[in-house]
């Protein structure tokens, strides 16, 4: 299994969006997106950003990712 940590920026504003990473376990996907969020302020002015982790089974293939392989989202508690 592998967790991809997505930031989504805001087009309206023209924040980047971007892929921070691609983890074998949740545990260091959601270490990876707090570090990420500091590093680079968003806890403070992140407002126009989402943070995503999204959850596939194997690489080297499209997935069709919906919602039921989200397992993180900003606006969900952690």
């Amino acid at each position: 299994m592998y967790y991809v940590v997505v930031d989504i920026g805001c087009s309206d504003c023209g924040e980047a969006s971007n892929v921070v990473g691609i983890f074998t376990e949740e545990t260091k996907a959601r270490t990876a997106l707090r570090e990420y969020k500091a590093a680079n302020k968003l806890d403070l002015y992140g407002d126009d950003h989402q943070f995503l982790i999204y959850k596939i089974e194997k690489l080297n293939a499209i997935n069709n990712n919906s919602f039921d392989h989200l397992i993180y989202d900003s606006e969900e508690e952690e």
